[in-house]
C-alpha cells in the first residue's frame, strides 16, 4: 500500500470463502467483495472493478474484462495467476506473473514465471524493476545535456565567425567526472520510487535545464570574450570547459536530492576531478591559466547560471507534474 499497489483477489470460488481469506492474509478491504454472477453487463463490470477488492466466481472472459476495465481506469495492471482460467487476464495485462508449479499454458503466456512458486518474491521484484528505471532515467538525463549541447553548438558555430570552443581531449574531462562517474554511482543506488510518466519525457525533463543553461554561458563566454575582452581561442576554451563542466555539477546536485553519505561524496569527487585535470594536467586537457579577464567572465558566467539552471529546472519540473496529473 505505501508503494501505492492496490490489491485486488479475482477467483472463480465463492466470494464469501474468497473475502474470508483474503482478510486472513491481510489484503486490504477484503470485505468488499462481489459475485461476478450478479455483473450482467460490461457496464456492471466496470463499475465493479474499481469499487470492490474481492471478486468471486469469475469467469475467464470476465477476468479478462477486469483486467481492462482498470487499464481504462488508467492504472497500470500487473496479473498473477497459475491456471488455464487465467490465460486471457494475463495475456491482457500490462505485467503477467506465473508460477512454475503453474499450468503450461499460464506458464507460456507470463512474461514473468516465479521459479521458487513464492509471491512473496513480487515486492523484491518490483523494488528491483523500480531502481533499474528510476535510476537508469537520471544517468540518461547526463547524457543528454552532452548531446544536446553539442549538437546545438556544432550548429551555432557554423553561423558564428569563431571556431567551436570545445577540443576532444577536453570533452573527455567533462565525460569523466560530470557524466560517467556520476551516471555509474547513481546506477547503484537503491531506488524504490514509484515509475510516473513516460521513460524519454522524464529523461529530456529533466536534461534541458542543464542543457539550456549550458549552451547559454558558452554563448555569452564566446560573445563578451571575442568583442570585449579580446581574449584569443585557447583562453575562452578553457573557461567553456570549466563553466560546462559547472553546469554539470548543478544537474548532479539536483538528481542526487535527498542527499545521502554516497551522493556527497560523489559531489566532492567530481569538484576534486575535474579541479585536478584542470591543475595537474593543464597541457593535456588544453587548460591555460586563468588571467584577470578570464576570471571576472567565468565568476559572472558561473554565478549567473546558477539562477537560470534552477529556474529553468524548476519551470520544466512542475509543468511536467502538472501534465502528468492531467494524464492521470
Amino acid at each position: 500500500i505505501e508503494q501505492g499497489v492496490d490489491l485486488k483477489v479475482i477467483s472463480g470460488d465463492d466470494p464469501r470463502t474468497v473475502s474470508g481469506i483474503a482478510q486472513i492474509v491481510g489484503i486490504p478491504h477484503a470485505d468488499s467483495y462481489v459475485d461476478a454472477t450478479t455483473l450482467l453487463s460490461d457496464a456492471a463490470l466496470e463499475n465493479a472493478a474499481t469499487c470492490y477488492q474481492v471478486f468471486g466466481r469469475v469467469t475467464p472472459e470476465q477476468k479478462k474484462k477486469l483486467v481492462q476495465s482498470l487499464q481504462a481506469a488508467g492504472h497500470t495492471v500487473a496479473m498473477t495467476g497459475d491456471g488455464v482460467n487465467d490465460v486471457l487476464a494475463l495475456k491482457a495485462s500490462d505485467c503477467s506473473v506465473a508460477m512454475a508449479a503453474g499450468s503450461d499454458a499460464a506458464r507460456n503466456v507470463a512474461q514473468l514465471v516465479l521459479v521458487n512458486n513464492d509471491f512473496a518474491s513480487m515486492p523484491k521484484v518490483v523494488a528491483e524493476g523500480r531502481r533499474a528505471i528510476n535510476n537508469l532515467q537520471r544517468s540518461a538525463s547526463l547524457f543528454l545535456v552532452k548531446t544536446v549541447l553539442s549538437m546545438v553548438l556544432a550548429v551555432c558555430f557554423i553561423v558564428l565567425p569563431w571556431q567551436y570552443p570545445f577540443q576532444p581531449i577536453q570533452m573527455t574531462l567533462i565525460s569523466a567526472f560530470t557524466i560517467g562517474l556520476p551516471s555509474f554511482v547513481l546506477a547503484l543506488e537503491p531506488n524504490k520510487d514509484r515509475v510516473k510518466g513516460k521513460f524519454l519525457v522524464n529523461v529530456i525533463v529533466r536534461s534541458l535545464p542543464g542543457s539550456i543553461t549550458a549552451i547559454l554561458a558558452v554563448l555569452g563566454l564566446n560573445i563578451v570574450s571575442y568583442t570585449t575582452l579580446g581574449l584569443d581561442y585557447a583562453q575562452v576554451s578553457t573557461m567553456c570547459v570549466l563553466a560546462t563542466a559547472w553546469v554539470g555539477l548543478l544537474l548532479i546536485v539536483r538528481l542526487s536530492f535527498p542527499f545521502t553519505p554516497i551522493r556527497a561524496a560523489l559531489i566532492v569527487v567530481v569538484i576534486g576531478g575535474v579541479i585536478l585535470g584542470a591543475t595537474v594536467f593543464p597541457t593535456l586537457f588544453g587548460i591555460e591559466p586563468f588571467t584577470q579577464p578570464m576570471i571576472v567572465a567565468f565568476a559572472v558566467a558561473a554565478l549567473a547560471a546558477v539562477p537560470v539552471f534552477n529556474v529553468l529546472y524548476q519551470a520544466f519540473g512542475s509543468w511536467h507534474a502538472k501534465r502528468q496529473d492531467e494524464l492521470v
